[in-house]
């Protein structure tokens, strides 16, 4: 069971839709049995597939905790062969309290590899956008990263920012996740836009993934209404640039 983490330590960088919509047309156009991990406190993978995260309880914050079993977190989504670990603002409270704990940073880790093996071909977690004792024990669980990087500047230093979290923990423990890909998104025609891509280009020859991510209004309609773009509007550029980017995943990351 793979671990991939969507990631990027600035806000705006198209994470959430990114790895919503792998999850999703990894469980309906590739059969593939998806968890979603959501590991934001906004919630967002959650409400971007319907499922209303406001006050509910248990979530993942519990699970980790060991306050509540895998069974009574884990939710089925409209998606068929898709699950999800919801995440609401009860995470924050996170770090403090496992700053007493020695495994305070791999909590993640262990409680994945708890669940039963063969149940879920991967799982995807959706990472919260800023450094932290969550994004640690993310860092610490997961087997590679997928990085998404809006064409802006900030996006482009949130990125770097990854590759130096990835240096120290590996520094520090010896391995961390590989960058499995470097996904630009909102590509807009502008020259910013173009320069910002050919420095990506430049700078992850490999990595990079073929498919450009641009601003689309009907991913942003599917969210609104707790839906997938593959299921609001599957023809749109937006559903057919994010299918391809999912089978990029599976293909070069998730398989390779």
């Amino acid at each position: 069971m793979r671990r991939l983490a969507f990631i990027n330590e600035k806000g705006g960088s198209c994470k959430t839709t990114l790895c919503v919509h792998t999850a999703a047309w990894l469980a309906t156009g590739r059969s593939q049995r998806i968890l979603l991990a959501d590991l934001d406190t906004q919630g967002h993978a959650g409400k971007s597939l319907g499922v209303d995260v406001r006050g509910l309880a248990p979530t993942v914050h519990e699970w980790l905790l060991g306050e509540a079993p895998f069974e009574a977190v884990v939710r089925r989504t409209p998606v068929p062969g898709l699950d999800l670990l919801p995440a609401n603002k009860a995470l924050a409270a996170l770090p403090v309290a496992l700053a007493p704990h020695a495994d305070r940073a791999t909590r993640l880790a262990a409680r994945l590899a708890e669940v039963p093996a063969g149940r879920y071909d991967a799982v995807l977690i959706d990472s919260p956008p800023s450094r932290s004792l969550v994004t640690e024990n993310v860092l610490a669980a997961a087997d590679a990263v997928v990085v998404p990087v809006a064409l802006t500047y900030l996006a482009l230093d949130g990125c770097a920012e990854i590759l130096e979290s990835l240096e120290a923990l590996r520094a520090a423990r010896g391995s961390a996740p590989g960058l499995g890909l470097v996904v630009p998104a909102l590509y807009r025609k502008t020259q910013l836009a173009d320069e910002i891509l050919e420095k990506l280009r430049e700078r992850f020859p490999d990595q990079l993934s073929r498919t450009v991510l641009g601003w689309s209004v009907k991913v942003d309609e599917a969210q609104s209404h707790g839906r997938t773009v593959f299921e609001h509007a599957p023809r749109s550029p937006g559903a057919v640039a994010l299918a391809e980017i999912a089978d990029e995943i599976l293909v070069r990351v998730l398989r390779g």
